[in-house]
């Protein structure tokens, strides 16, 4: 390998150091590259395959809390009853458990008590207050979910609300990080 030296034999100081600055700018350029990467596969992953919730309210104490953070799963669409998802309605973003399915009856008796086809729900920790725009036996049409709140006195549901469409469904909750003092 030919060094280029200056007239005394010896290699320049200012060679070495346009070689040093080059080796850097490349250092940096290589790091930079790689974080666009890893910000391109962030962004890829949290807005097509997981999605990141911040629960305000507390329509499902003592699952969530307010300020607690939901991670979940946008990509499964075959949601199951009993399932904690995150769905819209009217713009607003809210969290609630899955009580039953397209083509399940779902009946709120007088005392409060739901049943989905028969059989008592057994998801239920507090009483649920009758009180609803639905009249019932409510058969959940093909393709819909009826969600109910855990905290069925304050929560805001599918019995406000109506059932929702399996597509304004966000996706179910994987993880849960509880919030201390946030």
């Amino acid at each position: 390998m030919d060094r280029p030296t200056g007239p005394d034999g010896v290699i320049s100081k200012a060679i070495v150091s346009r070689r040093e600055g080059a080796r850097t700018r490349e250092g940096w350029v290589k790091l930079g590259a790689n974080v666009l990467v890893l910000v391109v596969v962030l962004w890829v992953l949290f807005s097509f395959v997981f999605f990141v919730h911040r629960v305000s309210g507390n329509d499902m104490y003592p699952a969530t809390q307010d300020g607690d953070v939901l991670i979940g799963w946008r990509l499964g669409r075959d949601f199951k009853k009993g399932d904690l998802v995150v769905y819209e309605v009217d713009g607003t973003v809210r969290v609630g458990r899955i009580a039953a399915l397209g083509g399940d009856v779902v009946n709120v008796e007088s005392d409060g008590l739901v049943t989905v086809n028969g059989t008592p729900d057994s998801d239920a920790l507090y009483e649920t207050d009758g009180g609803s725009i639905i009249s019932y036996p409510y058969l959940v049409p093909d393709g819909e979910v009826f969600i109910l709140g855990d905290f069925r006195t304050q929560a805001t549901d599918s019995r406000e609300l109506g059932s929702v469409p399996s597509s304004d469904v966000e996706g179910a909750a994987i993880g849960l990080l509880r919030r201390r003092n946030l």
